[in-house]
């Protein structure tokens, strides 16, 4: 390979890298537009039964808009981690696992007083229907959008753009934990950290997983159904 073909190819490789950012930028961009959008034509304040539909048809907007850049750059869904695992039973074994023991480490830790501020589902709490909408918001606008986004799009984005290697792959998760947990802003300081800390935590596991996104959508998922149950019967810790 002549000098010219190399400076070609690191040209090449460069361009498509920064194509990774152009798309993560794109996506946020999109998604304020979208929060902006949305508030100006609901007003505030919105029940919370309403907020669970609004909010999970935003997130699949927005989970079919990155599909599109996906596809646009040539990938497919497979490769930012959603494909077929080697072995589904061991695969809901694994997320079943990771939600028993999350749950568990939380409820301790908030009978210890290390309490997250989840006051804006308070309404739950001996609202069947409502904790029904949550529990199917769990497994949409939090389990799926978020894996998809945060230790998918997000993570898998990253990892290119800073080259792709074993190195690259534990800085991308570790940055998009700690953007995981900045958008759980709303749970204060405590639950940043925590909310952080987890996300940090799924993003070593699809790692583990051969960089496959369904142990920690299933984790996730039911994990945060299970706290709607739970929210249903004693409400939310209030921090």
């Amino acid at each position: 390979m002549t000098e010219s073909q190399v400076e070609a190819t690191e040209a090449s490789r460069r361009r498509r890298r920064f194509r990774y950012l152009i798309d993560i930028v794109v996506l946020v961009a999109v998604t304020f537009l979208l929060d902006g959008v949305l508030g100006a034509f609901i007003p505030a304040p919105i029940n919370l039964e309403k907020g669970f539909v609004f909010d999970a048809i935003g997130k699949m907007l927005l989970v079919g808009i990155a599909w599109g850049l996906i596809r646009l750059r040539g990938e497919k869904l497979a490769d930012i981690g959603l494909k077929r695992p080697v072995s589904w039973m061991r695969t809901f074994m694994i997320g079943i696992g990771f939600a028993a023991i999350v749950f568990i480490a939380m409820y301790l830790s908030e009978k210890a007083g290390f309490r997250r501020d989840l006051s804006k589902f308070k309404d739950v709490q001996g609202n069947l229907e409502l904790a029904v909408l949550g529990v199917f918001y769990a497994l949409i606008g939090a389990a799926f959008y978020e894996e998809f986004m945060f230790r998918g799009f997000l993570m898998q984005g990253l990892a290119m753009l800073f080259g792709a290697g074993r190195g690259a792959w534990i800085v991308a998760c570790v940055v998009q934990g700690t953007l995981f947990g900045a958008a759980h802003a709303y749970q204060n300081p405590l639950g940043i950290v925590i909310t952080g800390t987890l996300g940090v935590l799924m993003g070593l596991l699809v790692l583990a997983s051969g960089r496959n996104l369904w142990p920690v959508i299933i984790g996730h998922g039911l994990f945060d159904a299970s706290r709607f149950v739970l929210f249903y019967f004693q409400g939310p810790p209030t921090g």
